[in-house]
């Protein structure tokens, strides 16, 4: 069999046996970031010749099934050695359960028999070391388990030779340490217990900062007093099965368009290996965080072969309490529900070992800024992904991406997704108005193809003049659940006060971007309180930083159908002579910024400014 590509589809399709593989999710394996132009034609080749290969040696002509958009490899539980270990292991424990020991000894070493060495050791790249790490990890949990039985059945002199390489290795695992040290100290070596304990505590302080836990502390002071050392309870953890790995993300968002970059970018993020990746999706309501989050979430998951959870925090609404969502994690991780304990503390603890030897993907969806986020965060190999509408950065090692709307091209995509190539290639201007009319934002647009998908005869110029033409632009761009004002609303309910009054005022300025010094004209407030009140609302996406450097200081912009909304509230609760105070103010701050340079104002030169007019704009 041919190396290198035939390999690397092979070994996609083990690593999701009986599950059907996509193409797409082949030519990432197989070529990264730059696929060729006739990627899929190779992937057909390669899954040809590998057809052949094991036809030749015996195999059923049906091992390799083609399916819709992809492939897949059927197996029975003995055919590959990963399902063979798990149910090994799963006898095992059962076993141990059963109180018999020896037996559960045997099939923990029969379990531990198939690691013949690394696993892919043939190929390299980011699917090798990923798979590599899980196993690795897999190992020493099942390892870690077959010691403990081991120590119950009182084998401590034999199994010192077996715990001391891998300690000297890996000194920082402090439940081998932990078995070493038992071992050790009922073997009367009392003094080279407490020896391991030393090595294993300054490893950890070096490297992490940390003492060491709780348990190996107590064993520490045991051993000091002469205390007597029972083993660690031979009890076997309840694992899933590999026909029960949780997929809790939503359904994949079909018609998703756009942001192709950016979910690369997320993805290659998501995908390394190391301490727990964290990254975070912020941005202003309706600007597609949450179905960027579930598409590639869908696109990764052959990377995370223990499954994805997910939750929505509800962050702007009613938040769930930490507690309740580590319920539902831990459920459905296989936790028995008697054994869940009560507490935020007690459950994050046992979610972090329960998590410590798995590779799973945890989508936190609608974050909010009061959220425990600390208590939701994994161990092991697992990656984390949020969304929000405020800035998540203070997460200890978070990357964090802003949205808004999308760009004109991709805008127009989703439009043409939602209504038809035919119907928007038939009126392009018409379309790129509409996206432009929706702040490019992706709720908007939906709302729309909604609304146009209910009219096939209407044209899109006439929707373009419902939508100029109307005096409440935000109930023309929501339908049903795709509701923009409710969205935004929800937002809004987290300012305070002065900060809501001054983002009302600042949509009445007829400015692409608003210089700071205008922000604190309008505000009527020093410069230091309006600079917190436009914090407050650029970290709730209701205001952005205009891109640029200018000599005075940052700009402030609107996304154009958020301004629409803020303009409609603003009419309807500062009254009708507001937007002439917010001209005079803005005229008045420009020409004290400016006074030599009157042409650059915003308002013409007459004797009272521009008033904002609603029904104009």
């Amino acid at each position: 069999m041919g190396r290198n590509r035939q390999l690397t589809v092979l070994a996609v399709l083990l690593l999701n046996a009986n599950k059907i593989v996509p193409v797409s999710s082949l030519i990432d394996a197989v070529w990264r970031a730059e696929p060729p132009a006739t990627a899929d034609k190779q992937i057909q080749t390669c899954v040809w010749r590998l057809r052949n290969a094991f036809a030749a040696a015996g195999a059923p002509v049906d091992l390799i099934e083609t399916e819709q958009g992809g492939y897949r490899i059927r197996l029975g539980d003995e055919e590959l050695d990963a399902h063979a270990f798990e149910k090994t292991v799963r006898r095992a424990r059962d076993l141990t359960a059963a109180g018999d020991l020896e037996n559960a000894a045997t099939e923990y070493q029969s379990a531990l028999a198939f690691f013949r060495g690394q696993p892919l050791a043939d190929l390299s790249g980011p699917l090798t070391y990923t798979v590599a790490a899980h196993w690795e990890e897999r190992r020493f949990s099942v390892l870690e388990e077959w010691l403990d039985v081991g120590l119950a059945l009182g084998r401590h002199a034999e199994l010192i030779s077996e715990l001391k390489p891998l300690v000297a290795e890996y000194p920082m695992r402090e439940r081998l340490c932990a078995q070493l040290m038992t071992a050790l100290y009922q073997s009367q070596r009392r003094a080279e217990a407490l020896a391991v304990y030393r090595t294993s505590r300054h490893a950890l302080i070096t490297k992490l900062g940390l003492e060491p836990g709780a348990r190996l502390q107590e064993l520490h002071q045991q051993i000091l007093a002469g205390e007597g050392v029972a083993p660690a309870p031979a009890t076997a953890r309840r694992d899933l099965g590999p026909d029960q790995t949780p997929a809790q993300l939503p359904a994949r968002v079909t018609d998703f368009a756009g942001r192709s970059d950016i979910a690369e970018r997320i993805g290659w993020g998501l995908r390394a290996t190391g301490t727990p990746r964290v990254i975070a999706l912020v941005g202003c309501a309706g600007s597609g965080k949450t179905a960027l989050a579930v598409h590639v979430g869908h696109g990764l998951q052959q990377y995370f072969p223990d499954g994805q959870l997910y939750a929505d925090l509800r962050g702007q609404s009613e938040p769930v309490p930490p507690q309740e969502v580590l319920r539902g994690f831990l459920g459905g991780l296989g936790v028995p529900e008697q054994q869940i304990p009560a507490g935020v503390a007690a459950r994050a603890a046992l979610f972090r070992s329960v998590t410590a030897s798995k590779r799973l993907l945890i989508v936190l969806d609608d974050v909010a800024e009061t959220t425990r986020y600390e208590a939701l965060l994994p161990s092991g190999e697992s990656a984390v992904l949020c969304t929000g509408r405020t800035s998540l950065l203070r997460i200890p090692g978070l990357t964090e991406y802003c949205l808004d709307g999308l760009p004109g091209s991709e805008a127009v995509d989703l439009l043409a997704s939602l209504v038809g190539v035919d119907r928007v290639f038939a009126e392009a201007d018409s379309a790129r108005r509409i996206v432009d009319l929706c702040g490019r934002l992706p709720l908007a647009i939906r709302a729309a193809g909604a609304r146009l998908r209910a009219r096939p005869r209407h044209s899109l110029r006439s929707f373009v003049d419902r939508l100029t033409g109307s005096h409440n632009r935000i109930a023309e761009l929501s339908i049903g659940s795709l509701d923009v004002g409710a969205r935004l609303a929800s937002t809004l309910d987290q300012l305070s006060l002065a900060g809501y009054r001054l983002w009302l005022r600042l949509s009445l300025c007829e400015l692409a971007a608003i210089p700071e010094c205008v922000a604190s004209a309008v505000a009527d407030r020093s410069d230091e309180d309006t600079q917190r009140l436009l914090d407050q609302l650029v970290g709730q996406h209701l205001l952005r930083v205009a891109p640029g450097e200018v000599a005075d200081g940052p700009h402030y912009a609107f996304n154009p159908l958020v301004r629409d909304y803020a303009r409609q509230r603003a009419e309807a609760e500062l009254g009708a002579g507001t937007g002439r105070d917010v001209a005079e103010q803005v005229t008045g701050a420009l020409r004290r910024r400016e006074p030599a340079r009157d042409s650059h104002l915003p308002y013409r030169r007459r004797e009272e400014p521009t008033v904002y007019d609603s029904q104009a704009v």
